[in-house]
């Protein structure tokens, strides 16, 4: 199955197998339970999360954040204030320091960083 969000603070979420959830709007959430899943959030301040078996979190939108489950991957996307894409990087949980469970964000240096929910 598929959601997807396109107003600003919108919510999507997928729970099953190979699902898919997509957030646009400025501060809009996307959620992925399912195995394979994937949840992805372009909006300013977006969020994904995906925690279910080999899942990925994306957040390409300024100051997004993206948290993913045990054995599920991030990415993630800076820029700067004038929303150039500046670094984008991606990572397994258990690698690179990612943890599962925990959210992140890429700095300035496009390093990840662990933030609030």
């Amino acid at each position: 199955g598929a959601a997807s969000s396109t107003g600003d603070g919108g919510a999507a979420s997928s729970t099953g197998y190979g699902g898919a959830a997509s957030s646009t709007g400025d501060g809009g959430a996307a959620s992925s339970t399912g195995y394979g899943g994937a949840a992805s959030s372009t909006g300013y301040g977006g969020a994904a999360s995906s925690t279910g078996k080999h899942a990925v979190a994306m957040a390409c939108g300024y100051e997004g954040r993206a948290m993913a489950g045990e054995t599920g991957a991030i990415v993630l996307a800076h820029r700067n204030d004038d929303g150039v894409l500046v670094h984008i990087r991606a990572s397994k949980v258990g690698e690179n320091g990612i943890k599962a469970g925990a959210w992140y964000q890429l700095n300035v240096d496009g390093q990840f960083v662990e933030c609030a929910a």
